[in-house]
């Protein structure tokens, strides 16, 4: 049988990597919304930068509750719990994002445009585990 500290640490270790994720929201009528993100994993939190007033930045905004699905192969971890809208985004959140998945070179070059002035940052702070636990 695995110790819960060895699960979390795989855990931590998958959801550290780079990878694409799907964020859930439901919107006012009720509809599932779910769309793929990138995200950081940083200080307990899955940060997801968005357009303001994107689909899922409302339906955050309202229910203040989403989940985030990571998926690779067979292993997969999904996250539900409490969101909360930090506005506005700062041009340095946006550049670690892209940095952890484009390196530092490519990431100052794509967020040099000062789109993050029209983004917020959703955080998602996991109140229940499914999958790797």
């Amino acid at each position: 049988m695995t110790e819960p500290g060895t699960r979390a640490s795989k855990r931590e270790a998958f959801i550290a990597e780079p990878r694409t994720a799907v964020f859930s929201t439901v919107d006012a009528r009720g509809r599932s919304h779910a769309v793929p993100v990138w995200y950081l994993w940083k200080d307990g939190e899955f940060r997801v930068v968005t357009e303001r007033g994107s689909q899922k930045h409302r339906n955050a905004a309202r229910s203040g509750r989403a989940a985030l699905t990571i998926v690779d192969g067979p292993r997969y971890v999904t996250a539900e719990g409490p969101v909360r809208v930090v506005d506005p985004l700062s041009y340095e959140e946006r550049l670690v994002l892209h940095t952890h998945y484009r390196g530092a070179e490519a990431a100052a070059s794509s967020t040099a445009d000062g789109a993050h002035e029209r983004m917020v940052l959703l955080v998602l702070v996991p109140e229940r585990w499914l999958g790797m636990k």
